[in-house]
This record gives structure tokens, C-alpha cells and sequence, in this order.
């Protein structure tokens, strides 16, 4: 493995912290090397904290607690998810923070497994059809084209209307591409580019960051073909492949979404929701005063801001 243990890497790198800038301030946890996002709660001078999207990582989680009690003065509340990977006090966590639970399955390639005889046989033949047509090219960072990117990206907030924390901009890509070690999986008609897959690496995981594609993409099956490539290269990399988790909350048979990570896995692992009220009065109050008491959502009051 070609991993640094004494550098931060991919989510934890502080530079993917400092992506969010357009919505919160970075906040780094001392004790436990982990980073925070702390906005400003709509309407008040009061504020919160949440991980950074999609994943909260950390270099020793038994000293995050002892740094968020230190910031209680500060936030009214704090939320983040935990990755599978990351080797939690299950236990201690359960009994301090108020929401604690397995959040989201993710879906994950063991790439201790054959590709062949693991995954479906029907997402090989779309991948070796795709790639009749397609090249896959796999770039290394700082070796990635950050305005190929962003224009791929923007196909995909226009196809979804993908809007809040996941609009990620060029100024948050020139951030997220610059961290060390991201690998991007173009695909190629041509000269054209019409998908593109992005992972970060942690430790002996790859996280499959993003993934966008051009309709032209959609049509000639590119997903697929930057899958079986990046499967491929990066096993020579990493033992586990996190695909990311679920998108549906609701119905067992998942989204589109679902179903097409899921066909490209070939186990599942657990992620946790975290969250925690530092003040009950000041937490309840805001809820109240937005009408969303009751609802499912943490916090409360930020009912569907994500």
C-alpha cells in the first residue's frame, strides 16, 4: 500500500474541511484531529456544527468527545456520520450523544473477492458493451482537469436540481481535487468527455466521492465502464472500495441509485448518525418557534436543510 499513515487523507484532509467554506466556518477538533462545520442557525446569532459532506472523520475517536464537551459553550447542537471503516466506541458514543444509530447501509467492493465471480453478470456485459465504445483514463491528483470536472458536475446538479450543502461549486472542487492521492476516472468517446468518477483514499479504503456524466454519457452506459476500470485499478491499491450509502430511506428496494451501487458491490457495511444537544431549552425553543416539532430530522430545526 502506498498510503502516508502520518498525513491526513481524502475526507480528513483539511482541505476538504475548507470546501465548505460557502456554508459554515471550518472547525478543527484538537484533541481528536478531526474537522467540524460551524454555520450560523437562520435567523439567530446562535450556532451549530455538522460534519463535512458526506463522511466525519477523525484520528482517535476516543478523544472526540472530550473536544466536543469543549465546544458546548459555543454550538447548540453537533451531527455528523460515521463511515463503516472508522473503529468507534460504539458503546461510549450510544450513552453520550442524544441520536445515535446505523444510519446507512453502504455498499462496498472486498476487493479480497473475484470481480468476475462477485458481481453480476449483467453489469459486466454493460461494462465490456460500454467500453466497445468508451475509453476509461485514470488520473491522479494534482494531474485532474478541475474545469473538465466542475462542467460534468454542473450535468449533474442540472439533471438531479441538486441544491444546498451537495452544489458543490468550481471554487469547492479547486479545494477537494488539490488533496493528495484522489484519483479521477474519466470516460472518453473519443475525444469527448462524458463521465467521470471521483475516489479519495483513506488508509486501505477507497470512497467513491462523486460520479457525474453527460446525457451523451447516460445513453452509452459510461457508469459501467468507469466502474469496471476503477474496480480493477484500484484494487491494486486498497483492500475495501466504499461505494457510499443508500439514497432511500423509505423503500427496501432503494432507488435507481441504490440498485446500480449495489450491483457493483459485493457486501454492505454500516455507517452511524451522531447528534448531539448541547442546550435543550435553546434547541426545543427553535423548534417550536419553526413549527417542525416532531419531525424526523436532526436538528429539529434545520427540518430538510440539507
Amino acid at each position: 500500500m502506498n498510503i502516508n499513515d502520518n498525513q491526513p487523507e481524502g475526507y480528513l484532509h483539511p482541505l476538504y474541511a475548507q470546501s465548505f467554506t460557502n456554508i459554515g466556518e471550518p472547525l478543527f477538533l484538537p484533541r481528536c484531529k478531526g474537522w467540524l462545520i460551524k454555520r450560523q442557525i437562520p435567523g439567530t446569532f446562535l450556532y451549530d456544527a455538522m460534519g463535512p459532506y458526506p463522511l466525519f472523520f477523525c484520528e482517535d475517536w476516543q478523544s472526540l468527545i472530550d473536544d466536543l464537551k469543549a465546544l458546548a459553550d459555543q454550538l447548540i447542537s453537533v451531527s455528523f456520520v460515521i463511515g463503516p471503516f472508522s473503529e468507534i466506541p460504539i458503546k461510549t458514543f450510544m450513552e453520550y450523544f442524544d441520536q445515535f444509530y446505523v444510519y446507512k447501509e453502504h455498499y462496498i467492493y472486498d476487493t479480497n473477492l473475484s470481480l468476475t465471480e462477485t458481481i453480476s453478470k449483467y453489469r459486466i456485459r454493460d461494462a465490456r458493451r460500454a467500453l466497445r465504445n468508451l475509453t476509461v483514463e485514470h488520473k491522479v491528483s494534482p494531474d485532474i482537469n478541475l474545469v473538465e470536472w466542475t462542467n460534468l458536475y454542473n450535468h449533474l446538479i442540472k439533471r438531479h436540481n441538486i441544491t444546498g450543502i451537495r452544489s458543490f461549486s468550481k471554487d469547492c472542487f479547486a479545494k477537494q481535487l488539490a488533496i493528495p492521492n484522489t484519483h479521477y476516472f474519466r470516460a472518453l468517446l473519443k475525444d469527448e468527455i462524458v463521465g467521470g468518477n471521483i475516489f479519495f483514499i483513506q488508509r486501505n479504503v477507497a470512497y467513491g466521492h462523486l460520479l457525474a456524466l453527460t446525457p451523451l454519457g447516460y445513453k452509452l452506459g459510461a457508469s459501467h465502464a468507469i466502474k469496471w476500470i476503477a474496480i480493477q485499478d484500484l484494487s491494486n491499491i486498497v483492500r475495501w472500495i466504499n461505494f457510499g450509502g443508500g439514497t432511500s430511506m423509505i423503500y427496501k428496494q432503494g432507488t435507481g441509485l441504490d440498485q446500480f451501487k449495489q450491483s457493483w458491490s459485493n457486501t454492505k457495511k454500516d455507517a452511524y448518525f451522531c447528534g448531539k444537544i448541547f442546550h435543550n431549552d435553546i434547541y426545543h425553543h427553535l423548534t417550536d418557534i419553526h413549527g417542525l416539532e416532531g419531525r424526523n430530522w436532526f436538528p429539529s430545526y434545520r427540518c430538510n436543510d440539507f
